[in-house]
């Protein structure tokens, strides 16, 4: 299975820019993945938390050192030394390359400071003394010469790297999934019972189907305005505004068909009269208790589906209590249950 290896790049940075990027496509020719300063200003303690971090989940550490010995910590050591000591440290696979002439190095690149430049020879001769270095003088030179280590390193010292999700998991892990992925569905499937349950319990004591509701609904006539209770079942509620939530539909439409059920049981309740629909006005009273009342039912759930950032209305749906409860009082009945097809 082919792996791929995360390899960290230690150095200074800015006098370094055209050598790192020579490392970094050596390493992505490779199919390694390039860890470093890209990532993260080494210049504080909590940087400092995040490269450790980093180190650890790298395959490998790549050292590079030229005319700098970079921004120090508090105590006056370098971050690119306190890398390497902690790679070290931490017993990690380590390539180290030294510039071979830093007599050659552009002023620019170079530390005028001379205490700077006393640790960095001091930092020189501790990584000569504890690994086999390479000795580079151009950025291509590094380039090739860190590609030729990594090939080397990769065979002497293999890692796990990483492996396409796909493969990660042997069939052991799999199966466990799998049973775990079975266990959840019972466990999904016994909360369901619970929930179940516990509605059918809560709804004791709480109107709903047959049961009837009355409300004070204003009738605009010629002018004049009347009040006229009238009387709705609950089932007849649902009917009304059921087949709008099965797709689910904003608080405009759900409002607009329980005018609808009013207007329809006004003019039952005041036979002969010509009223349109505009003349009936029912109160914002009386549809926030449907509202309630649906909820409490368990008939009626806000709306889940995605809509646009900007969408602003609120959307409503039925439950599968609903939809259940739906299906019951409007689904056709048989006229004749004994009528069977005849037998050819």
């Amino acid at each position: 299975m082919e792996r791929r290896h995360q390899v960290f790049i230690s150095s200074t940075f800015s006098d370094l820019t055209e050598e790192r990027s020579e490392i970094i496509q050596a390493l992505l020719e490779l199919d390694c993945f390039p860890a470093g300063m890209e990532m993260f200003p080494a210049t504080n303690e909590a940087a400092w938390e995040l490269i450790k971090h980093v180190i650890d989940d790298s395959d490998y550490y790549c050292l590079v050192v030229a005319g700098r010995y970079g921004s120090m910590d508090s105590s006056g050591l370098s971050y690119t030394e306190k890398e390497y000591d902690y790679a070290v440290a931490s017993g990690k696979p380590i390539i180290s390359f030294l510039h071979s002439d830093p007599s050659k190095i552009s002023a620019g690149k170079c530390d005028t400071d001379q205490t700077a430049r006393e640790r960095l020879s001091k930092f020189r001769s501790k990584i000569e003394g504890n690994h086999h270095c390479k000795y580079w003088a151009t950025p291509e030179d590094l380039g090739s010469k860190v590609s030729r280590a990594m090939v080397s390193l990769r065979k002497n010292h293999p890692s796990d790297g990483w492996v396409p999700g796909a493969f990660a998991a042997d069939e052991g892990t799999r199966l466990e999934l799998a049973a775990y992925k079975a266990r959840i569905l019972e466990l999904e499937a016994e909360l369901a019972k619970i929930a179940s349950a516990e509605t059918t319990q809560s709804l004791e004591g709480i109107a709903g189907g047959d049961d009837e509701f009355a409300a004070s609904v204003a009738y605009r006539h010629s002018g004049d305005t009347s009040w006229h209770e009238v009387t709705v079942t609950w089932d007849e509620v649902l009917a009304y505004v059921g087949p709008t939530l099965l797709a689910e539909c904003s608080n405009e439409e759900l409002i607009e068909k329980i005018h609808l059920c009013f207007y329809h049981a006004l003019e039952i309740a005041l036979p002969g009269s010509e009223m349109s629909f505009s003349d009936v006005i029912v109160t914002h009273l009386t549809i926030d208790q449907i509202k309630v009342q649906l909820r409490a039912l368990g008939q009626m759930i806000p709306g889940t589906k995605r809509r646009a950032v900007a969408d602003r209305k609120t959307y409503w749906k039925l439950s599968t209590i609903g939809e259940a409860r739906l299906l019951s009082v409007q689904a056709l009945k048989k006229t004749n249950p004994q009528l069977s097809l005849p037998v050819k």
